[in-house]
């Protein structure tokens, strides 16, 4: 940095600037400090002031605005010149210089790329550090009349919203023919459309969300979001009324990258991939948090974009952060937030954020403005299976029935169905030869048959839930859909499943929740009553009955007030209800007891209708599957 002369700033007679990129960077100056409320700078008191600006490029211009920034009030053709610091170029000062160059200036003002560039004393001297929006519309007409040119259209003047404030007063020149100044903004808006097609170039060889197959609600929100940026490029839908952030969660391998990806192809805008773990390899915190508000800032000035953060639940949850790093995990979350929010409302970038614990993640992230909508992709069902073999297949195996491969993958995620594909390419490709319906064959995960007597007891458990689900639909506060069982252990270990349905807008009560924890505990409570013990199967895993029940039991009594007292201890997040648990004996007792009545009652229910039971389990081994219509004709009306 070019240390100065240290006297207090010297007032200049003022001169009217013909320079129009000076002249919107002064606009936006004003306007920054009048929005931040720090009015008095602009009145010529005694003030340090800090910028931030968006590009480095406009460095020199900037510097430029802000040597003409202060006016004098009481006379008002002088102006006053202050002290120029910029933190852009590289340039700098030691500490005692720039100590020196505070306190012998009465106006200084500092330019820096990034917030954390501008050294500690200049923060503590500073006023405020306001951030600059980006050059728009208006500032450049502004600008523009003031310099005494007129008659450029708002189509032909949006050109140079965007490009370098040199190169703006390159273009736009006092003195110059409207003719040549509107052939140079024309040649600017054909050289950015060529920039956006380079741009976009890379997301058109993406599959688009039409392309895909099983990411249910995403793909319908995807397609909404593809509608309303075409509006908002149309001037047809203010920014304020799109989507401006989602998240997006499922198990791994569901295909939540490529989503973000195919999304970015459906809206025809550029997509800017990152994740924490990519900030963090910057270096120390204020690197890492430097990288983030590049990655932001580079995403707002390609806008409208898509800017993607994968394993977002890896910045955390600030109600759970505990030991050294603490900290460092509140600050890196809080700046998140900051950057989500964004000093000009991060106009036109749309931040899509994946995780496949969502139960995991601030709830501050998940605010409305920020990331307020959620979806969530599942594991595919079997039409979702065969359209993704079809998908990754391409032009092989055109006339092959794929149904009985995309059973086998029950289970399966994209990224597993994908990787069958590529197994049976790369054999076919090994002897070289086309690829063949039995390369897919031989690409197939390693299955475990079940044998006859866990197949039947697979069964007797899955009727156990359908026949008690059914029972207890109405005072759950939910609804049977089917049960399911499966003669080789699917991908995710389950040899059957039972699904149910919340009904939404029902007021839960304590006995709506016993009567789930009931339902959970149905298949077990069947395989006691018919053979006189139970199997592993209702344990051993985060999805599995036992654990779902002892969540919803434990629940109840320290978060809930639906136990034995009102007191609250705790959110419903897993992680801090097993901790309770974990870490209270007497906790353990009530809940101990609470599923023990619960199991007691499934084996009654599964006493009184044990003709029901059986038929619903036979037809489950004759067919694998019970639809709640079978489940009724077996039980007869619900009462």
């Amino acid at each position: 940095m070019n240390l100065r002369s240290l006297s207090r700033s010297r007032v200049f007679p003022r001169q009217r600037t013909t320079d129009v990129g000076v002249a919107v960077a002064r606009q936006l100056l004003v306007r920054s400090l009048r929005q931040n409320r720090m009015h008095h700078v602009l009145a010529g008191c005694v003030s340090v002031v800090g910028f931030v600006l968006r590009n480095a490029a406009d460095g020199e211009t900037f510097e430029e605005a802000g040597r003409t920034l202060y006016r004098n009030p009481d006379r008002a053709k002088r102006v006053i010149r202050p002290e120029i610091l910029s933190w852009i170029s590289g340039r700098h000062a030691r500490e005692n210089d720039l100590c020196k160059i505070l306190a012998g200036n009465d106006h200084v003002i500092g330019f820096a790329y990034d917030e954390d560039a501008f050294p500690l004393a200049f923060r503590l001297a500073a006023d405020g550090i306001v951030s600059l929006p980006i050059p728009d519309l208006s500032a450049l007409k502004a600008a523009s009349r003031a310099a005494g040119i007129r008659g450029l259209s708002d189509e032909v003047l949006a050109a140079a919203v965007g490009e370098p404030l040199a190169l703006v007063s390159m273009l736009i020149k006092p003195g110059r023919s409207m003719l040549h100044i509107e052939r140079s903004l024309r040649k600017v808006k054909k050289d950015q459309l060529g920039r956006a097609s380079q741009r976009l170039s890379s997301v058109v060889t993406m599959p688009s969300l039409d392309d895909l197959h099983g990411l249910g609600e995403a793909a319908v929100w995807g397609r909404e979001l593809a509608k309303d940026l075409d509006d908002y490029r149309a001037g047809r839908l203010p920014w304020a009324d799109v989507d401006r952030g989602v998240l997006v969660s499922g198990p791994t391998g569901t295909g939540k990258t490529t989503f973000a990806q195919a999304l970015a192809r459906t809206c025809r805008v550029p997509i800017h991939i990152h994740s924490l773990a990519r900030w963090q390899a910057a270096g120390y915190l204020n690197d890492l948090l430097k990288a983030m508000r590049t990655a932001f800032r580079d995403a707002i000035l390609g806008a409208p974009s898509i800017l993607f953060v994968d394993e977002i639940d890896a910045f955390g949850d600030r109600e759970t952060l505990e030991g050294k790093n603490e900290q460092y995990a509140r600050e890196v979350i809080n700046a998140f937030l900051e950057c989500l929010d964004g000093v000009d409302g991060r106009e036109g970038v749309v931040v899509v954020g994946a995780t496949n614990l969502p139960e995991k993640i601030d709830k501050a992230i998940l605010r409305p403005g920020r990331l307020g909508k959620q979806v969530k992709i599942s594991l595919p069902d079997l039409d979702a299976r065969i359209g993704i073999l079809r998908h990754h297949l391409r032009d092989d195996c055109v006339s092959a029935d794929l149904a009985d491969i995309a059973s086998r993958l029950e289970g399966a995620s994209g990224a597993v169905i994908e990787q069958v594909v590529r197994d049976a390419r790369r054999k076919a490709r090994s002897e070289r030869r086309p690829m063949a319906f039995a390369d897919l064959l031989h690409g197939l995960p390693v299955r475990i048959v079940q044998t006859a007597e866990a197949f039947h007891e697979a069964c007797i458990h899955e009727a156990g839930h359908a026949v008690v689900g059914y029972i207890l639909a109405e005072l759950s506060g939910s609804r049977l859909i089917a049960s399911h069982v499966f003669r080789e252990v699917g991908m995710d270990g389950s040899s059957g499943r039972t699904i149910m349905q919340q009904i939404p807008g029902r007021n839960i009560g304590r006995t709506a929740y016993l009567a789930r924890i009931t339902i959970l505990l149905a298949g077990l409570a069947a395989e006691q009553v018919v053979f006189g013990h139970y199997a592993d199967g209702g344990g051993g895993s985060d999805d599995s009955d036992l654990r779902q029940a002892t969540l919803v039991a434990a629940t109840m009594e320290i978060s809930l007030g639906l136990g034995n007292s009102l007191v609250y201890l705790t959110s419903r997040h897993p992680g801090k209800v097993l901790a309770c648990l974990q870490n209270d004996p007497q906790l353990r007792q009530t809940v101990a007891r609470t599923l023990e009545v619960c199991f007691r009652k499934a084996k009654r229910i599964m006493r009184q209708h044990a003709k029901g039971h059986d038929c619903i389990a036979r037809l489950l081994q004759e067919t694998r599957q019970a639809s709640v219509e079978d489940i009724e004709q077996a039980l007869g009306p619900a009462q």
